[in-house]
């Protein structure tokens, strides 16, 4: 039955409980006719017996009282369950008395005779008047006509449960073809929701059961279309972030790299008409070293701020500790208004490569937006290992695993509602500011990649708190 639909399998499970039903009933019936046919059987002996044996003691006495009793037992007609036959000295009781009487009388079926186990029993009573003896009296047992009964009455509730089984067992099946109908719209939505079709709504309908799978489904549904349209969103944006990127940095190279390059050149050709002289000038020939040190020395502070935008330096040579001071430190000299500070009182060195410039990004950004958008005095980064949260929140599918929390405060003027439903907030923020919101979309994306969380939220006395959680691999737990 492993390849049987629902419908098929409840169809049978009725119809199995039914036929078991009959059956048993049907058992029990046979089970009980012998000894209600044999009680029956014998009370009617009994109760012949006395009645034959009155009849003998109130005989006259006279030549012959075997006219008398068969007029009298004639009288009576044909007894129910008993046989009463009046037999001479010389005569016995007929030797198939049972079949004759069940081929004359009865139609039960001899396999539920014998299946019964009951026989005729014979009772001979003599006839003694005067104390001469004229014969006897036989009284014989009819079981047969218990057992029509019995026949009788199990072919009928045989007939009238098979009737009544055949119509529940159709009820359950326009029941159940009812009740198992919302399944088709559910597999057309499932259907649908894997094609990748926007809009799935499954119509809640049928039994409880349906309707809050229904009500699953079209949740399930729901926020596949938001993840669809926030990834749509989110690739839209870093696209233009990586354009808005290139340009800058065609514009680094063309505004910075292009002077200075043509410095080098025409350094180079002057070097050319210098050394083609008989007699070099060695004043001339410094200047022209100097030219040529200057813009090289240009060129290369140029591609190490390229470098350290396309990836942070000395972050895996020295760690994510001091990659993070240097950070702060070159932030430090181009805004010195805004006072920036770094507390880590554990030991980042063990993190691994993923997790530790996942963490450079996130304080990256954050102090991005603290120094050009919080219009705030100061900022601090906190990062240290623990079992959750710093800003009180506590994920319940990472309790209990240790993870990199990292905080990161201001006293700014906050952050919109709208940039803040870019990743998870616990309150609303003070006052609206221009701000990144694609950053903080990157800081969630980052986040939920590694398996963490990210809470943004506004901070009692002011300001933007940023709490993030980076769960820890293994082989960091033991070394941290």
């Amino acid at each position: 039955m492993g390849n049987l639909s629902l419908k098929a399998r409840l169809s049978w499970l009725v119809g199995l409980v039914l036929i078991s039903t009959l059956l048993i009933n049907i058992s029990i019936q046979l089970v009980r006719a012998g000894p209600r046919v044999r009680a029956e059987a014998g009370s009617n002996l009994r109760l012949t017996r006395e009645l034959v044996l009155t009849t003998i003691a109130n005989l006259p006495e006279a030549e012959n009282p075997i006219p008398t009793l068969q007029r009298l037992y004639a009288s009576l007609g044909g007894l129910r369950h008993v046989d009463i036959v009046i037999l001479s000295a010389d005569h016995e009781v007929p030797a198939r008395w049972s079949e004759i009487r069940h081929g004359a009388r009865h139609d039960v079926p001899e396999w539920f005779v014998r299946l019964v186990g009951v026989s005729p029993r014979v009772t001979t009573i003599p006839v003694l008047v005067g104390n001469r003896a004229y014969g006897r009296i036989a009284i014989i047992s009819n079981p047969f006509d218990e057992l029509q009964e019995i026949w009788s009455d199990m072919t009928w509730l045989a007939s009238v449960s098979l009737g009544v089984a055949l119509a529940i067992l159709a009820l359950v099946l326009v029941l159940v073809r009812f009740s198992l109908a919302p399944l088709g719209a559910l597999r057309a939505g499932l259907a649908d929701l894997e094609a990748g079709r926007h809009g799935i709504r499954i119509p809640p309908q049928g039994a409880s059961e349906f309707r809050e799978i229904s009500g699953a489904l079209n949740s399930l549904a729901s926020t596949l279309d938001r993840v669809k349209d926030e990834n749509r969103k989110l690739v839209n944006e870093l696209i233009a972030l990586q354009e808005n990127e290139r340009r800058e940095i065609a514009r680094d190279l063309h505004d910075e790299a292009g002077p200075c390059l043509f410095s080098i050149r025409a350094a180079a050709t002057a070097l050319q008409d210098v050394v083609s002289q008989p007699v070099p000038q060695i004043v001339r020939l410094r200047q022209i070293s100097a030219i040529m040190d200057k813009a090289s020395e240009a060129l290369q502070s140029l591609f190490r701020g390229l470098l350290g935008r396309l990836r942070p330096q000395g972050l895996v040579e020295l760690g994510l500790e001091p990659a993070l001071k240097s950070l702060l430190a070159s932030w430090k000299l181009s805004h010195p208004d805004v006072a920036l500070r770094l507390t880590s009182p554990h030991d980042l060195s063990s993190l691994d490569e993923a997790i530790a410039f996942t963490a450079y990004r996130i304080v990256q950004e954050g102090v991005t937006n603290i120094v050009r958008h919080a219009n705030a005095e100061w900022g601090e980064v906190r990062l240290e290992f623990g079992w959750g949260l710093n800003a009180g929140v506590t994920d319940p599918e990472l309790d209990g695993a240790p993870q990199l929390n990292i905080t990161i405060d201001d006293n700014g003027v906050g952050i919109p509602v709208a940039e803040m439903a870019s990743a998870p907030a616990s309150a609303e923020p003070d006052a609206a500011a221009p701000s990144s919101g694609v950053g903080l979309l990157g800081m969630s994306e980052r986040v939920q990649a590694l398996g963490g969380t990210m809470v943004i939220e506004t901070r009692s006395a002011g300001g933007t708190r940023i709490a993030v959680s980076l769960p820890l691999r293994e082989e960091e737990d033991s070394e941290a």
